[in-house]
């Protein structure tokens, strides 16, 4: 005789945690995400310079570490990256800082280094990195360890000025008053890129 009252009280139980547990997901959801570490932590140091055309290579390395100098080879033509690791928002982020150099220091770094087009990626001498210290940074790329939910790029930067579809699927999201292209696929982000030319 007790065992049905019982019964309905367990459903009755489990129905409410159920419910519950469905609303504090959806308040959870509707909530505003928290802006992203990495884009307050160095703005002053990094984001706000490199929109100015005021960053150089050792304006990286002061806030980063001294990052990995590396020779690479983008459609066949040379680049020279410094490249570092931050930790943010539970993920490692890879970063790699593009560096300026005028066609005579780009010419005595191929020389130095035997590069060719299509070449593997190239260790720079460190050495090479004190000497470049004052040159200036184009653009610098972040990578997560892991996708990040679009809802976070909003939260963190905003709105785009314009989405851009690359391919199917596949879009650039571009915010041009601050400079920043961030590659979106679904809903989620895999890279974000600040440096765009004709921001300034």
């Amino acid at each position: 005789m007790s065992f049905r009252p019982r019964a309905g009280m367990a459903t009755l139980f489990s129905l409410v945690v159920i419910a519950l547990f469905f609303l504090v997901t959806w308040v959870m959801d509707q909530r505003e995400p928290e802006p992203m570490q990495w884009q307050e932590r160095y703005q002053q140091s990094i984001w706000t310079p490199l929109r100015e055309g005021d960053l150089t290579l050792a304006g990286v390395d002061k806030p980063l570490g001294v990052g990995r100098l590396w020779m690479v080879s983008v459609e066949d033509e040379p680049l020279l990256v410094s490249r570092y690791v931050i930790q943010s928002d539970e993920l490692n982020w890879r970063v790699q800082a593009v560096i300026e150099l005028d066609t005579e220091r780009m010419a005595s770094l191929i020389k130095a280094q035997d590069w060719t087009a299509g070449m593997r990626d190239q260790s720079v001498s460190p050495s090479v990195g004190a000497a470049l210290a004052g040159q200036p940074v184009e653009r610098i790329s972040l990578i997560p360890s892991e996708p990040v939910a679009i809802k976070r790029i909003v939260g963190t930067l905003g709105e785009p000025d314009m989405r851009m579809d690359v391919s199917e699927g596949n879009q650039a999201w571009v915010y041009g008053r601050m400079g920043a292209v961030v590659a979106v696929s679904g809903d989620q982000a895999h890279s974000i890129m600040f440096g765009l030319q004709g921001a300034r």
